[in-house]
């Protein structure tokens, strides 16, 4: 298997048998993976996630957030695919050895480009709640998924994503060339990087309503990054042979964290409904 952008290697940052890949939620929780699962909490409380919920993530990771949806939300179905072999191998892999076998077989690699067809195919519940955790900034075209997922949902049907937007200020020339630097860095498309206003509109064009916003930064990026520090000085370093390891990691919270002094990114959970016209 050739080399991908999204691996196996948040293992790294995880604690026992986790393999969490997201910012994390940071307010309560004091660990990564406890973070992770807190931030995918959040995410499920903004779409009210519950037995009746027929599911589509929109890039799973390695599981752990699926695994959520079932055990804790013990929701009726899950659908889902991601753009990463080694991460869905591993997942259907966990679904499997935890008695998941249905879920297991209706996740598979695949780019979110090509949700509606994959999704329409191979359903066999009315799809009424797609998830995109943390996430969509990643995707091709967010405005394209926006669309996808309008056209999968049922009626009533809800979807919700933990995204980042641009804040509401001025930034400067060169904080502007290192926030295109870092999203070509990360492979962030920058038409993904928006305000807050376009994105809402974005979502009220392809027909959803009931949007509702919530910044959740203060609790993200800077925690995040004071959380990665000590790791690392702590229990981290045992865990690696190379410094190197740490790059990706310690290059993203600094700069996470710069951009969130300086006013250039913000953290959002989005809910919003397909409601019948």
């Amino acid at each position: 298997m050739k080399a991908e952008f999204h691996d196996l290697a948040e293992k790294l940052l995880n604690s026992d048998s986790n393999y969490w890949g997201n910012l994390g939620y940071w307010q309560h929780s004091h660990e990564y993976s406890a973070a992770c699962s807190a931030l995918a909490d959040e995410l499920a409380l903004a779409v009210q996630l519950n037995q009746a919920s027929h599911i589509f993530d929109a890039g799973f990771g390695c599981g752990d957030q699926l695994l959520l949806w079932l055990k804790k939300y013990q929701v009726a179905s899950i659908q889902g695919l991601n753009y990463s072999q080694s991460q869905t191998e591993l997942a259907k892999k966990r679904l499997k050895e935890q008695g998941f076998q249905q879920a297991a077989k209706q996740i598979q690699f695949a780019s979110v480009s090509d949700m509606t067809e994959l999704t329409l195919s191979q359903s066999e519940d009315e799809i009424n709640t797609v998830l995109a955790l943390d996430c969509a900034y990643h995707f091709p075209s967010r405005s394209d998924f926006l669309t996808k997922s309008f056209k999968i949902l049922g009626p009533q049907g809800k979807i919700g994503l933990s995204d980042l937007v641009l804040a509401d200020n001025n930034a400067s020339l060169y904080q502007r060339f290192i926030l295109r630097s870092m999203l070509f860095l990360s492979r962030i498309p920058v038409k993904n990087i928006v305000r807050l206003e376009p994105y809402q509109k974005q979502l009220a064009d392809v027909g959803f309503d009931q949007i509702k916003v919530r910044d959740i930064s203060e609790h993200v990026f800077l925690p995040f990054n004071n959380w990665l520090i000590q790791y690392k000085c702590d229990e981290g370093q045992a865990k690696v042979d190379s410094p190197w390891a740490w790059l990706k990691y310690d290059v993203t919270a600094k700069f996470l964290s710069w951009a969130y002094r300086k006013n250039i990114l913000r953290y959002v959970i989005v809910s919003a409904e397909k409601n019948p016209k």
